[in-house]
Formats: C-alpha cells, structure tokens, sequence
C-alpha cells in the first residue's frame, strides 16, 4: 500500500478532483444497472486491489452471480403468476409491472453498494485514513482496513470483523430505507410475499446448504446471513473461489434480463 499522505499535501494534489474521478471510475466499473456479471467482474477487481482484504468485494462477487441467474427465473414465474393469480385485482401488466420495478430497484442497490466499495478502497490506498474519513468513511472502519491493506492485521478473525463491520456500513449507508420502499410499492401479495423468503446458493455452498429468508427486509437477518456467506467462503478457502469464479466469469460470460 503506497504511504499515506497528510490532508495538507492530498489538498495540494488537488484531492477533490480526484476523488470525483474515482467516483467516475467506479460507476464505469459497476457497469450498467442491469449488468449484474460486469459487477461481479469489477467485485474480484476490488478483492485484488485490496491485497484480498475485501472479502466483502469477494462474496458480493458471488451474490451479484447469484443474482443474475435467479433473477432470471423470478422474471419467469412472475409472468406465469401475473397471468394466473386471481386473488389479486391488479392486472396481468401492472402485476408483473410492479415485480420488475421491485427488481430494477435491488439492482440499483447492488451497482450502488458497489460503488461504493470501489470508492472505499481506492480512496484508502490512493490518499489514506483521513481523507477517507473526511468523505463519510467511518473512522473505525477505515483505519482498519488501512492496518489490514498494509499487512498489519492479516489474522482470519479480523477479516471477518472487518467484514462484518463493512456490511453493516453499507446497509446504513447505501441500503437504508430503499428496500423497504421498494417493498412498499410491491402490492400484488403472493409475489411480494416470495421475494420476501429468497432461495440463496452460492456457487461455493455445498449441496442442500442454501440460506433460505424468512424476511429479506429485515436487516439483522440480511447481515447473518451474508456473515454465514463468509464463514462459508473461508471454510472453502478464498483464494480457490477467486480462481475458479475468474474461469466461471470467461466460460460462462451470461446474459441480462431485458424486462418487456
């Protein structure tokens, strides 16, 4: 990690130009909003930055693959529910409607959360812990990966702190109350109640060790699940997953939902 510089001389660097072209860099990164296997692409670009720190980037990485596929099938039973769910007086279009509004809304979350990791890690390695903190970064959490980026703290036990700590930061931060809006405008019942209680395999989970929600918009829920993500990861051992979700990436590049 290159030496950090005082706020005095990042100033004279002109900073603040530079930190909105990192913010440029990482929406180029984070692709367009329905491109969900670009951002896990850009996800092991910032694990590899992070000297493999991140093992958010690394199991966001695999959500966002999750995602891409599931979401495919969602779209599908969606348009079969739309056309023969009578409970509801909502219309075949304006039921399936509010369903692909409810996932444009989770891929905007995904592209931003991304976005805001690749912010927190470039800005740490390019200007330190103080200018970091100086853009809304929590000062904890930046001196921490700052230790762990620079070799200091490498043990598993604080990775997975550092982890925890980051998921937190980005349900706060970026998440906040978006999900529950998207989850107020969803009124046909019988799909909003299914994406309540989502069906979570990751490529590196074993057989019949999926993470099953009981309710996707309750955040203490979402933050043991995505820690049972990462024990999950490590268990199976990070540097394997990076190497085989790189192959996955070429072999199997995919494709994107396009809602009618």
């Amino acid at each position: 990690m290159r030496k950090a510089q005082t706020i005095q001389d990042v100033d004279e660097l002109g900073a603040d130009q530079r930190y909105l072209e990192i913010r440029k860099e990482a929406e180029a990164a984070a692709g367009p909003v329905g491109s969900l296997r670009m951002r896990a692409s850009g996800y092991l670009n910032i694990y590899t930055e992070s000297e493999g720190v991140c093992r958010f980037a690394l199991v966001a990485a695999h959500g966002a693959l999750w995602a891409s596929w599931y979401l495919v099938c969602a779209h599908i039973a969606a348009l079969f529910f739309a056309a023969t769910d009578w409970s509801c007086r909502l219309s075949p279009r304006e039921k399936y409607r509010q369903f692909c509004d409810y996932v444009e809304a989770l891929k905007n979350i995904n592209k931003l959360v991304m976005v805001e990791t690749f912010i927190l890690i470039r800005t740490l390695r390019e200007f330190g812990v103080d200018y970091a903190v100086k853009n809304g970064v929590p000062e904890d959490l930046a001196k921490k990966y700052a230790r762990a980026i620079e070799g200091n703290e490498t043990e598993s036990s604080v990775l997975r702190e550092l982890y925890h700590e980051h998921f937190l930061w980005e349900q706060e931060r970026v998440v906040s109350t978006k999900l529950d809006d998207a989850f107020e405008r969803f009124t046909w019942p019988l799909m909003s109640n299914l994406c309540q209680r989502p069906w979570v395999w990751f490529s590196y989970f074993r057989v019949g060790k999926s993470l099953k929600f009981k309710s996707f918009t309750d955040q203490a829920e979402r933050v043991e699940k995505g820690l049972i993500a990462h024990d999950r990861a490590v268990e199976f051992g990070v540097d394997r997953i990076l190497k085989i979700t790189k192959i996955r990436l070429k072999i199997f590049p995919g494709f994107e939902w396009l809602p009618l």
